[in-house]
């Protein structure tokens, strides 16, 4: 009797250790629809310190993983289906890449592969060929505000009777042309910076009725609507994709100096087979310059010795159009600049 009384206490203490460990490791999951970042869906088996060698070629790195994922109460029990952050190493001739396959060894390496979420992938402009069809403008503000932002009602011209339903989502936008020489070659496209998101709540005769939903930039008088722009927020990442020979066009916002996690365009895209989860290195000219003297020690010329470029950053592409990608800076090294190489 007195047995089987030890036995089941014992059963009870063992289920509730378990239970606690699952409660103290029952803390909020990455979120692809919410957050942004690289990921991992934790498989069977997974420990971070597995996931270390996996990724960074060293076990080592783990307390990096644990750092940022603080919710995870022990490196150890880790449980399937579970998404957690990963980060990105810079990349230096000495290491290998992120999803780098496993040398040939007796046992080698399992390779695994991340994933990349930009919840806010919707809202990030574009550039193509030509410009996508405007199903309206922007008439006034109801109050007659001349910035419009979250929770305005607006007045809209419609191109057409039919072209703007009550109910449906759209998005505010404008458009720029773009006609640059970028590094030696003329590339000409139209952006378009998308400003917020609108759901139409009347057809009235002559005009529409609408509500910002969302707001990134102020919307103005004479703005344009298109079809809401849905684009998949989770991206596959292949981080050894073909050589391209590309060039950063601008930043979205025409900034002149561009650093981590700004949004920019380079000038190549789906015409040239470039995919969304793409990374790629970004690349400056390097030279030097010599003097030469003659016997005497006086000054003859100076020439620029052309040297090998130099890595300043690396950008992961997040959307593609015919001819330009939307690309996010995940890493910079130096201060990055339209005309940069794309490799």
């Amino acid at each position: 009797m007195r047995r089987n009384q030890i036995i089941t206490l014992f059963m009870i203490f063992v289920i509730f250790i378990s239970a606690s460990m699952v409660s103290a490791d029952n803390g909020e999951d990455f979120n692809p629809d919410k957050d942004s970042g690289f990921y991992y869906t934790i498989q069977k088996g997974d420990t971070l310190w597995d996931l270390s060698e996996k990724f960074y070629q060293s076990q080592w790195d783990w307390p990096g993983l644990w750092e940022m994922n603080k919710k995870i109460k022990n490196p150890h029990w880790i449980y399937p289906g579970r998404k957690i952050r990963i980060f990105v190493k810079p990349v230096t001739p000495e290491q290998k890449p992120l999803t780098a396959p496993a040398p040939e060894k007796a046992d080698p390496i399992q390779k695994v592969n991340p994933s990349f979420a930009y919840s806010k992938i919707n809202r990030v402009g574009f550039m193509k060929k030509t410009s996508v069809p405007s199903l309206g403008s922007i008439i006034r503000e109801q109050d007659g505000n001349l910035m419009m932002s979250t929770n305005d009602i607006i007045y809209i011209n419609p191109q057409k009777p039919s072209a703007l339903l009550p109910g449906h989502l759209y998005q505010i936008f404008t458009t720029r042309v773009v006609d640059e020489k970028i590094r030696g070659k003329r590339f000409k496209g139209i952006q378009h910076l998308i400003k917020a998101d609108i759901v139409v709540l009347e057809a009235e005769k002559g005009y529409v009725t609408a509500r910002i939903t969302d707001s990134f930039k102020d919307a103005n008088v004479g703005d344009q609507i298109m079809a809401y722009y849905h684009r998949e927020p989770q991206l596959a990442v292949h981080e050894n994709p073909d050589p391209i020979d590309a060039a950063i066009i601008c930043s979205e916002d025409n900034t002149l100096m561009i650093n981590d996690y700004a949004i920019a365009f380079i000038n190549q895209g789906t015409d040239h087979h470039i995919r969304p989860g793409q990374i790629y290195s970004v690349r400056q000219e390097n030279t030097s310059a010599l003097d030469a003297f003659d016997r005497s020690g006086q000054a003859l010329a100076r020439h620029d010795i052309k040297l090998s470029p130099l890595t300043s950053g690396r950008l992961i592409v997040l959307h593609t159009e015919d001819i330009a990608s939307t690309v996010m800076m995940i890493s910079s090294k130096r201060d990055i600049h339209p005309g940069d190489m794309v490799r």
